[in-house]
């Protein structure tokens, strides 16, 4: 029987989500599947698999950082098939394109490539009072991954594979927010300037166990504090009960990119979104 690995890294479940329906695509089409978040399980070697699967949820327009970590340290695929899927609430940006033609280059062959929509929990939009893609993956998301799953299976068997061409160029707004967003400036600058108010601060410890790459740790006195590995997912500052954290999304200057992304979303005829208010942790549907 054939076996597949399925990685993918979901920060609040949508992901996983269609992770699981492609899985049981697979399994229908006769496949053994591994699951593996790349949060919480430990690599697995892919050279023991017939076939690979990737996904991922899309921040900034692109892969988060620590799923780009993790294809670039497999080793050379050696014509392994392999297929992507991708979430994004608004604009998926290159993020597909990237992982495509990097599993490409690592030798693989592309056997399917698969998008859905995922509840936009990202705080920049959050504060100006939307939620895009709200309630998705839906079970007709689900039940495409499914089929999709089954489709996969056919052509890592060898039935003939017409390639999806890729995602539209983004638009040079887009682009100069995610020059913004970049590895280097998250690490060396935007990392070092996460602010906890110590008035507000209970020490509870949530964000550093919400935290995908365990990049907080907590002082002497149990306040958070801030390494370099992060991904600018916002979800330590986007889940303080307290309202403690301020992160430098926050700052005037990413203001205009928040109010333009958000105004352009909502005139989209394709995305549906619901009015919210965000506050202390919570996020509630007007």
């Amino acid at each position: 029987m054939p076996n597949s690995l399925i990685v993918y890294f979901s920060q609040s479940g949508t992901t996983r989500k269609i992770a699981e329906a492609i899985a049981q695509g697979l399994r229908t089409a006769k496949y053994e599947v591994d699951l593996c978040d790349l949060k919480e399980a430990k690599k697995k070697d892919v050279r023991k698999y017939d076939l690979l699967g990737v996904g991922s949820p899309t921040y900034y327009y692109r892969p988060p950082f620590n799923v780009m970590d993790y294809i670039n340290s497999l080793p050379n695929l050696a014509g392994l098939p392999f297929f992507v899927f991708l979430l994004n609430g608004t604009l998926c940006g290159d993020a597909g394109n990237i992982l495509r033609r990097v599993l490409v280059k690592k030798g693989g062959r592309e056997t399917g490539y698969f998008r859905s929509r995922g509840a936009e929990n990202f705080l920049g939009y959050l504060r100006q009072g939307y939620l895009f893609s709200p309630d998705h993956p839906q079970a007709s998301d689900l039940s495409r991954a499914d089929i999709f799953g089954q489709e996969v299976a056919s052509h890592a068997a060898g039935k003939s594979y017409d390639r999806p061409k890729e995602d539209d160029k983004l638009a040079m707004i887009y682009r100069l927010e995610r020059f913004l967003t970049n590895r280097w400036m998250t690490r060396q600058m935007y990392s070092r300037f996460f602010h906890v108010n110590a008035k507000k601060c209970d020490a509870c410890g949530l964000c550093m166990k919400l935290c995908p790459t365990g990049n907080i740790s907590e002082n002497k006195g149990g306040k958070p504090v801030w390494g370099r590995n992060c991904l600018l997912c916002l979800t330590c500052e986007m889940k303080c009960p307290k309202g403690a954290i301020t992160s430098p999304v926050a700052w005037p200057v990413f203001k205009p990119f928040m109010i333009y992304n958000t105004s352009q979303a909502a005139k989209d005829p394709s995305l549906d979104y619901v009015k919210v208010v965000h506050t202390n942790g919570h996020t509630q549907r007007k």
